[in-house]
């Protein structure tokens, strides 16, 4: 199983990342294995088999834990949600990095907490939680044979991983474990290491790189780093994204809805930053359509393993949107989901910032449009009443989250509409 982890790693150029890679044996870019500095007293072998953990890592300090992916999001997703957060992070200096113990590993850190660099780290570990899948009884009982506290277990059940909040020290390790190893090695490791990082260029945290775990036990490779956007100079308010809108696009059968919806797909220049979400169905797609058609029990199978943020259903049918578009918002991307009428209230409960666009047109006209929509799929006679019983269930509630649309006319015309509600600032 795939783990990924949020870490922060020097500028690949840097004497500081060349001498952290050299020191421990790897290159987690390129995976090639790199000779280590001969350290006095310590062969070669002995060297390798005391950082053999932290080479498998690759050089780094832990910003987010390795985590595996939550059902439904992908790769796809944490990488727009990562540009979408280092756009807005600013460049921290590391104060006075020097090689120092950390409880039975030898790191590099500094000797005061750097409260920026804190609160970097922490927003990482809230941010990008939400893909975060939680973590198997393994992974927490490796976890606590360290012997937690009480506040560590209280944070690995909070956010996966028990160093987090104020049990977050930046480091970047040197060694594996050197309880039991003999007073002269640990020495001789010390001075080697305070000798080889003495490096006079700062150590810049200018940017996150995203480390991928392919297989459990298989080595890190940095799979891509992101730049901070912003200067140091430059202020984002909270230093995170903005989270983009969520457009729920609805009405009744004959209001035109999804024809309103071509309409706007097709005018891009004004809607290029905007998502539109593909819906799940359990039937097949018509002439025109654009869902992901599945059976009924392959949708029942994906919504308890909890690929879905949205299930309805609707004339013997069900409906689901993925959860993927929850990245999307996360980072600043507006979205516009084709949803149903009878889920309006569940999804302001979950989504209370949504946008309801509520679709109608006049009564004659509606009645009009379902006939003409079940000849060309040779619905019956019974389907249509369906249709109108069900049109009946729902009125246009008058709340603030919910804008009303009239379909009557033209399509250009409703459609000029939608898209100036869809693009409004």
């Amino acid at each position: 199983m795939t783990r990924y982890a949020i870490y922060y790693a020097p500028d690949q150029g840097s004497a500081w990342w060349s001498a952290g890679c050299r020191w421990l044996g790897r290159d987690p870019v390129t995976g090639q294995d790199l000779q280590q500095p001969a350290v006095e007293g310590i062969p070669l072998l002995v060297l390798q088999q005391l950082s053999s953990d932290a080479r498998r890592y690759g050089f780094h300090a832990t910003l987010k834990a390795p985590f595996r992916l939550a059902e439904g999001f992908n790769e796809e997703h944490l990488l727009h949600a990562l540009a979408a957060f280092c756009a807005v992070q600013t460049r921290i200096t590391v104060p006075a990095p020097a090689v120092l113990p950390m409880g039975d590993f030898l790191t590099l850190r500094t000797a005061e907490e750097s409260r920026d660099i804190n609160a970097l780290a922490m927003r990482c570990v809230s941010y990008f939680d939400f893909l975060r899948a939680p973590p198997g009884d393994a992974e927490l009982n490796k976890r606590r044979s360290s012997q937690l506290t009480q506040r560590q277990e209280q944070l690995l059940q909070r956010w996966g991983y028990p160093y987090t909040e104020e049990e977050y020290r930046f480091h970047m390790t040197l060694t594996d474990k050197l309880a039991g190893v003999d007073a002269e090695v640990a020495y001789s490791l010390r001075k080697a290491a305070e000798s080889f990082f003495d490096i006079a260029a700062p150590l810049l945290i200018n940017g996150i790189a995203l480390f991928r775990e392919d297989a459990p036990g298989a080595p890190f490779s940095l799979l891509r780093r992101f730049d901070f956007g912003l200067r140091a100079l430059e202020h984002h308010s909270h230093q995170l994204p903005i989270p983009g809108r969520l457009f729920f696009v609805v009405g009744p059968s004959g209001s035109g809805k999804d024809d309103l919806l071509r309409w706007v797909r097709q005018n891009p220049a004004r809607h290029k930053e905007m998502v539109f979400v593909q819906r799940t169905i359990t039937r097949p797609a018509l002439a025109g359509e654009d869902h992901e058609s599945i059976s009924p029990e392959q949708f029942w199978q994906l919504a308890a393993a909890g690929h879905f943020a949205m299930t309805w259903q609707s004339y013997e049918l069900c409906y689901g949107i993925r959860r993927g578009f929850e990245a999307e918002l996360k980072a600043g991307r507006n979205v516009v989901i084709s949803g149903s009428r009878e889920f309006v209230p569940k999804l302001l409960q979950t989504y209370p910032d949504a946008q309801v666009i509520w679709i109608e047109a006049d009564h004659v006209l509606l009645r009009q449009r379902m006939e003409d929509r079940l000849q060309r799929q040779n619905g019956s006679g019974p389907a249509l009443l369906k249709r109108v019983q069900r049109n009946a269930q729902f009125s246009h509630p008058e709340q603030p989250e919910v804008i009303k649309l009239d379909n009557s006319g033209s399509i250009e015309s409703a459609g000029r509409r939608l898209l100036d509600i869809l693009t409004a600032p």
